[in-house]
C-alpha cells in the first residue's frame, strides 16, 4: 500500500517533466437498416413488418503518456427521423441528443499495476456476465474503479461501483430496479498460445423500495477454461449463483456451458456447442439463473428472443444446442451459419398446456462480413424462426406467421489524428 502511495504522489508532482504525449483522435458511425417481424416477439396475425434505420455516431479522445493514459468518448445514437424538434418546413433536431460514453483515467502504480477510474467497459473472457454489449447501438459501460495487475501469465483485476440516483443530501434511495452495485474479482492464469484458466466472481446488490438500509445482494461464480491443440478451440464454463435476488428472494441457481471451433480445411470452419441455464424447479427460492451483464446477441441467437430470459421462458431455463460454420472466401469476404436448437430446462406445468413439451423452436442465422483494407467493416444478415406451440403459448401468440428479421450494418472507424503534443 505504501509503494502505492507513493507512486501516486510521484505522478502527480512529477507530470510536469514529460514533454510529449501520444494524443489520438477516432471517429465512428455505425448505421444499420433493420427489417422486422418477429425480432424479439413472435409476429401474431395483423403485425406489420418494421423498416428502420437506426445509427451510432462517436467521437473518442486519447491521451497516452507513459505513467498515465485518458479516454473520453461521446455518443449520440438515434433513429433516421425521430428528431422532437421540427416543423412543416424541416427538422431542426432534439433538445439533447449526445452522451457520455466514456470518461476514464488510468494510472500506473509501479510496474505491473494500475488504477482506472470512471465510465469505462468491462468486458472478460467469452462476456458471460460482463460484456460490452455492442449490437445494442448505445454499447454498455459501467461507472467504477478498475486496478488491475498483470504478468505476462498472471491477472489480477478488481472491479468496484456504486450508483446513486442524485447527489443526496440525506439517505441513500436508489431506483429498486437499477444495480446499487457491482463489484467482482476476476483471476487469470495463462498457458500457452490461447490456452488459459480464468475464475470470475460478481456481486450484484439491489436496493429494497424505499428501505435504503437493505440491499438484497446476489453472487455469482465459476471458472473459465479455452483450450487450444492443433486444429481445435474448446471453451467452456460453470457458474454458479446463491444469495438474495432483488425481490428479496433466496437465489440457487447454476449455468454452464461449452463450446468447440475446429479448421476443418484452410478456409472453412466448423464448430458446436450447448448452453444449459436453470429455471424455476420444486427446490424453494429462485433456481432461475440471471446473466446479468452478459451478452445475449452474440450467444442466444440473433433474433433475441432469449435477451430477456423471464419473458420468453417463464423462468423455466433455457438449453441452447447449436452448430456453426463460416467460410472463408477471401481475405475480406466470410459467410457464417449457425444453427440454434431452443428448448425449456423443466416442463410448462400450468392450466390448459397438457401436451405442450420443452422444445421452443429452431433459429437459421445467416450472415455476410466484408471487411476492406481502409477501417470499413459491412455485415449483412438474416434470421428466421420456427416456433413451436410451447413458444407460441409462451409469448400469448396464437397463429402461425412466418417470423424473420434481416439487417445490413456499415461500420466506419476512421483515426482523424494520431501525433505528439
Amino acid at each position: 500500500m505504501k509503494k502505492i502511495i507513493v507512486s501516486i504522489c510521484s505522478l502527480i508532482l512529477g507530470v510536469s517533466h514529460y514533454s510529449t504525449a501520444q494524443f489520438i483522435v477516432d471517429a465512428h458511425l455505425r448505421p444499420r437498416s433493420e427489417v422486422r417481424h418477429g425480432y424479439k416477439a413472435l409476429p401474431d396475425r395483423n403485425d406489420k413488418t418494421a423498416c428502420f434505420i437506426s445509427q451510432r455516431s462517436r467521437l473518442s479522445l486519447a491521451l497516452d503518456r507513459e505513467k498515465y493514459q485518458m479516454g473520453f468518448s461521446i455518443q449520440d445514437v438515434r433513429v433516421w427521423g425521430d428528431e422532437e424538434l421540427y416543423s412543416s418546413t424541416g427538422i431542426k433536431g432534439n433538445n439533447s441528443s449526445l452522451d457520455l460514453f466514456q470518461a476514464w483515467l488510468w494510472l500506473k502504480l509501479g510496474s505491473n499495476c494500475f488504477l482506472q477510474i470512471g465510465r469505462q467497459q468491462w468486458s472478460y473472457d467469452d462476456q458471460r456476465l460482463l460484456s460490452e454489449r455492442n449490437w445494442g447501438q448505445h454499447g454498455l459501460a459501467y461507472d467504477g474503479v478498475l486496478f488491475g495487475y498483470k504478468t505476462s501469465g498472471f491477472q489480477l483485476d478488481l472491479g468496484l461501483s456504486l450508483n446513486n440516483d442524485d447527489e443526496n443530501l440525506f439517505g441513500n434511495e436508489y431506483t429498486p430496479d437499477k444495480m446499487k452495485f457491482l463489484d467482482f474479482i476476476y483471476l487469470k492464469h495463462k498457458f500457452t498460445g490461447k490456452s488459459y484458466l480464468s475464475f470470475l466472481g460478481v456481486l450484484s446488490g439491489y436496493q429494497k423500495e424505499e428501505n435504503s438500509e437493505t440491499v438484497y445482494v446476489t453472487a455469482t461464480f465459476g471458472p473459465y477454461l479455452t483450450i487450444e491443440k492443433n486444429n481445435l478451440l474448446y471453451k467452456g464454463n460453470f457458474f454458479y449463483q446463491l444469495g438474495t435476488n432483488p425481490a428479496g428472494e433466496n437465489v440457487n441457481a447454476c449455468m454452464f456451458s461449452f463450446d468447440i471451433d475446429t479448421k476443418i480445411i484452410s478456409s472453412f470452419y466448423a464448430g458446436g456447442g450447448l448452453d444449459w441455464l436453470s429455471g424455476e424447479n420444486e427446490c424453494k427460492g429462485d433456481n432461475s439463473f440471471d446473466i446479468l451483464y452478459g451478452a445475449r446477441h452474440r450467444f442466444y441467437g440473433e433474433m433475441d428472443y432469449f435477451s430477456n430470459l423471464y419473458q420468453s421462458t417463464m423462468d423455466l431455463g433455457l438449453r441452447d444446442l447449436y452448430a456453426k460454420c463460416r467460410y472463408q472466401i477471401s481475405p475480406k469476404h466470410s459467410v457464417t451459419l449457425f444453427y440454434h436448437f431452443f428448448s425449456l430446462q423443466n416442463e410448462v406445468e400450468l392450466p390448459g398446456t397438457s401436451g405442450l413439451t420443452k422444445n421452443l423452436g429452431d433459429e437459421i442465422d445467416l450472415t455476410y462480413r466484408y471487411k476492406a483494407l481502409i477501417p470499413l467493416d459491412l455485415r449483412i444478415g438474416f434470421s428466421m424462426f420456427f416456433p413451436t406451440e410451447t413458444m407460441k403459448y409462451l409469448q400469448h401468440v396464437d397463429g402461425g406467421e412466418l417470423s424473420y428479421f434481416s439487417y445490413i450494418q456499415l461500420t466506419f472507424t476512421p483515426e482523424l489524428f494520431n501525433g505528439k503534443i
